[in-house]
């Protein structure tokens, strides 16, 4: 599997291409992507890590997989594909961006224009099988995903934690700290249908570019209102 990536990443990738996870988690890829439909299409399974440097990295956004429609996953956790339907994880995500900043993203379902800007859109699971929810859980990627955060904590301070959900929390619960750098966490429920009225009113774009400010950095511009 060809990983196309940003020079700075080199050394994470370089890192983790010996350990035996790794190697058994691109083999299982490798044989997922000939044999079934899996999304995000393999070109776009590592875009999030063509998009940005990790120092440039202000913001982390921890998803659980991508989502398991056509053309919809594009190697962003929570984004879109555009000239789609919305998936209602994202619409949420959208209304609460609404109410908070009264800010309308509605009409571009792709989030690479936050990822440019500093906010880092993970997914815990980075692939899924067409239909199959969590078909790639325990495969590897949580581990991958962990390592990720590590690498990303010893290069940045004042980095902001954005946990929606207990599955994201569990996540970041195991990242390991090797160094005493600030850390922001803005918790809440996940945009999931299933559990919005835990996310609803959380605010959370609002309190992200509070805290960017109070650190000296450049708040995100969340959309073109």
């Amino acid at each position: 599997m060809n990983i196309i990536f940003q020079d700075d990443w080199k050394p994470f990738f370089e890192s983790q291409s010996e350990k035996t996870y790794f190697k058994n988690l691109l083999n299982f890829l490798e044989s997922e992507y000939k044999s079934k439909t899996i999304f995000p299409p393999e070109e776009k399974l590592f875009r999030i890590f063509q998009l940005i440097k990790p120092s440039q990295i202000k913001v982390i956004i921890i998803g659980q997989d991508p989502y398991h429609g056509l053309n919809q996953a594009n190697g962003i956790a929570f984004s879109c594909e555009n000239n789609n339907k919305i998936p209602p994880s994202l619409r949420n995500i959208f209304k609460e961006l609404l109410n908070d900043l009264k800010i309308d993203h509605f009409d571009n379902l792709d989030l690479s224009d936050w990822v440019e800007q500093g906010v880092f859109l993970i997914n815990s699971v980075m692939s899924v099988e067409a239909g199959k929810p969590a078909s790639h859980k325990n495969q590897g990627w949580e581990e991958f995903t962990i390592n990720v955060l590590e690498f990303i904590n010893e290069i940045n301070k004042n980095l902001i934690y954005c946990l929606w959900g207990n599955f994201a929390k569990r996540i970041y619960n195991k990242v390991r700290y090797k160094n005493t750098k600030k850390v922001e966490i803005i918790s809440s429920g996940h945009p999931s249908p299933f559990s919005y009225h835990l996310y609803q009113g959380s605010r959370p774009f609002s309190k992200i570019n509070d805290l960017l400010v109070k650190s000296h950095k450049k708040p995100i511009k969340w959309g073109n209102n």
